[in-house]
């Protein structure tokens, strides 16, 4: 059972590193601690990028198969996102769920942060939906923390897509929103499972994630 996260600065000026320490509780009461990396802003704290992250191939259609809860999501399933390059660079967010037998869409931008800017190379981006206040934070809220399709050394034993880009791990600033990706609709529990374990070790609270629920969606 995860508990409070604790951060701790290496600086108090500008950009600077820091070190995201997740206290957990395990089973028989002792206290466990995994300490990840993290940009500090002198006002919010971001995830580390994945180096693996290539704008081109994570375009296209990606299903939220599990995630923290949100009010944006609140009594959805069948959650997806669909993603496509704009003429100026930045990316076209069509989102879209299911409530109460409805689909319900949003659609926003996504512009890649500047790899100057001191949050990382590749996997940053700032998104904005019309008509919804600007995030809190003055960097990224959209960082992918992780892509890839698994292997039998990360407990990913039940990866039954076929793309080397079959999953992917989304989190927030503040590692406040946690967003695990699958470009299968329906992959196994086993492999949901394992990305979980894999965003807890980077960092994310599990203690208010959830299974999204991709059964019975009108569209594919």
């Amino acid at each position: 059972m995860l508990t409070t996260a604790i951060l701790f600065l290496a600086s108090s000026a500008g950009l600077a590193s820091a070190d995201f320490l997740n206290k957990r509780q395990s089973t028989n009461g002792t206290t466990q601690a995994a300490v990840v990396d993290a940009t500090y802003d002198g006002q919010c704290f971001y995830p580390k990028p994945t180096d693996n992250f290539d704008l081109t191939s994570y375009l296209g259609r990606w299903y939220q198969v599990a995630g923290t809860i949100a009010p944006f999501t609140a009594n959805c399933k069948c959650i997806r996102a669909d993603y496509a390059l704009n003429d100026n660079g930045t990316v076209n967010v069509q989102n879209a769920c299911e409530a109460q037998g409805q689909v319900v869409n949003i659609e926003g931008t996504a512009t890649p942060v500047s790899q100057y800017a001191g949050y990382g190379h590749v996997g940053v981006l700032r998104v904005q939906f019309p008509g919804q206040p600007a995030p809190d934070c003055p960097g990224p809220n959209y960082i992918v923390q992780d892509i890839g399709s698994g292997s039998a050394n990360d407990d990913c034993h039940d990866i039954d897509a076929a793309r080397d880009d079959s999953f992917a791990i989304v989190q927030a600033s503040n590692f406040s929103t946690l967003f695990v990706l699958s470009r299968m609709q329906a992959p196994g529990n086993a492999s949901i499972e394992a990305w979980l374990k894999r965003a807890e070790r980077l960092g994310s609270d599990l203690s208010n994630v959830v299974v999204t629920d991709q059964s019975g969606c009108q569209s594919s």
